[in-house]
């Protein structure tokens, strides 16, 4: 009955029947508490009608749903994004990548990380996109990518001396990469 709710809610959301798709919405969600496609469903529309403090209580409720969780988590990361809460709003695509290792998804937290200056984070990251590009032999993400490890090398350098080659006679660099390989 529940599944039937979101169904019906779908085909009135499709039709811009707006109301009547948050009303079967719900309903799906009172019938069965555990479909997360309705809560996530529920959480977009109500985006979507201007009240974002709704959509994000409706996506934190879909955090306890394991076939929701990863959605819900980069849903309320763009809600929190939009609102401004930067440091919210990267904890939770953080959290949706421990979830979902999806290239689309790693290539947001490693864009994030830029904005941020965190180099050295952006340069992890990407270094896995790079092992998925090369995993799903997808050339094109995989040059792409590669591109990316290639300037965040650099600018990683500059902050984290353990990233690049030190020079002969400089010391400073010398020990603190000693230090960062212990």
């Amino acid at each position: 009955m529940a599944v039937s709710h979101l169904e019906r809610g779908k085909a009135l959301e499709a039709r811009s029947d707006i109301t009547q798709a948050l009303r079967e919405y719900s309903e799906s969600i009172a019938v069965d508490s555990t479909l997360g496609e309705a809560y996530l469903r529920l959480g977009a529309l109500r985006e979507r009608m201007g009240e974002p403090r709704e959509a994000e209580l409706v996506f934190s409720a879909a955090l306890t749903l394991p076939d929701a969780r990863a959605k819900a988590f980069l849903e309320r990361s763009h809600l929190r994004r939009k609102a401004g809460s930067s440091a919210l709003a990267l904890s939770d695509l953080e959290s949706a990548v421990e979830l979902d290792d999806d290239r689309t998804l790693l290539v947001e937290l490693a864009q994030d990380y830029v904005e941020l200056h965190a180099w050295s984070a952006a340069l992890a990251v990407f270094r896995r996109v790079v092992a998925s590009a090369a995993e799903s032999e997808d050339t094109a993400g995989l040059q792409s990518a590669r591109l990316e490890v290639r300037a965040l090398r650099v600018l990683a350098a500059e902050t984290d001396p353990s990233q690049e080659r030190p020079q002969k006679h400089d010391w400073v660099a010398r020990a603190l990469r000693s230090i960062a390989r212990r």
